[in-house]
C-alpha cells in the first residue's frame, strides 16, 4: 500500500469527476481517512490528483 490511510475507508468514485475542470461549489462534506473534512467527494479525489496521495473517505459528513 502506498500509506495507512489507504487500508481504510472507502474509495471516492473519482471516475464521476473531470478533475481537469474542478469541481463544484456544492457543499456535501466528507472526511477523508487523512482527517481533513472536504466540502464534496470532488475535492478530495482533486487533492488527491494535486498531492499525488489516495485519500479515502472515511465517512460522508464532517469529521
Amino acid at each position: 500500500e502506498l500509506d495507512d490511510a489507504a487500508d481504510t475507508g472507502t474509495e471516492a468514485t473519482c471516475s464521476n469527476y473531470d478533475l481537469k475542470k474542478g469541481c463544484t461549489k456544492i457543499f456535501d462534506p466528507v472526511c477523508g481517512t487523512d482527517n481533513i473534512l472536504y466540502s464534496n467527494e470532488c475535492s478530495l479525489c482533486f487533492q488527491n490528483l494535486q498531492r499525488n496521495t489516495n485519500v479515502r473517505i472515511k465517512k460522508r459528513g464532517k469529521c
